[in-house]
């Protein structure tokens, strides 16, 4: 992953000087990924670090734990790397651009896993308001014959003060060939700053799921489709 990261910066041409380094390490009750659970209704413990250049450039890496009977062929660990470039285009308008990749570690910290997931993305915000749309540019999580799955969505992240952020997103998943896996996914909460920690209370639900997705998303008698509230803390640093 070092020198992964590495890498990218050295093709970028940047110097660390101009640079800042972030991280974030957490704990949520359940960790959804676009409306569905990846730890079968449990909890997981994330973190990361990124890289942004002032230029626009930033790269970086996230992690979470995730079910093993989900994602059946890992050691129950999601790992994700992604690049980009980011920058103001027109007064309030920023432009968003990059790929973002999911990995699942195997035993021996091999990354061969049939559930690896690449995307291309797009997005723009203005203020409060973003919206992105992302493209595999492979299968879409070991569904056979889905590269080119698209995901459309919004976002909005509103501060009511120093403190309190008001977050809300709609999602739609649309499966390449597999047009029973379509649906969209809601989220809406609000986060608020305490003692140097970020405290998220967001509810989930989905729309439009047929009766053949709700089968595929339920594992060991979890139904990871199911709507629910989900508590997080978080430290940025």
């Amino acid at each position: 992953m070092k020198k992964l990261v590495l890498a990218f910066l050295m093709i970028a041409g940047m110097s660390v000087a101009q640079a800042q380094v972030t991280g974030n390490v957490g704990v949520t009750s359940d960790y959804r990924f676009r409306g569905i659970s990846q730890t079968a209704n449990s909890q997981a413990l994330q973190g990361g670090i990124d890289y942004a250049n002032k230029s626009g450039f930033y790269v970086g890496n996230w992690n979470s734990s995730v079910s093993s009977a989900l994602y059946t062929d890992s050691i129950g660990m999601e790992n994700d790397v992604y690049a980009g470039f980011k920058k103001e285009v027109i007064k309030g308008v920023t432009i968003d651009v990059g790929s973002y990749n999911y990995y699942y570690s195997r035993s021996g910290n091999t990354f061969n896993s049939v559930s690896n997931t690449h995307e291309a993305y797009i997005g723009a915000a203005t203020g409060p308001v973003s919206v992105k749309y992302s493209q595999s540019l492979g299968d879409y999580f070991a569904t056979a014959n889905s590269k080119g799955s698209k995901y459309y969505q919004a976002d909005l992240n509103m501060p009511l003060d120093k403190k309190m952020t008001i977050n809300a997103h709609i999602g739609h998943t649309s499966v390449a060939n597999h047009t029973a896996s379509n649906y969209t996914d809601v989220k809406v909460g609000g986060t608020y700053t305490l003692a140097g920690l970020d405290v998220g209370a967001h509810y989930y639900t989905n729309r439009g799921l047929t009766a053949a997705a709700k089968v595929a998303d339920t594992v060991a008698g979890e139904k990871l489709y199911k709507s629910a509230l989900v508590f997080s803390v978080a430290k940025a640093f």
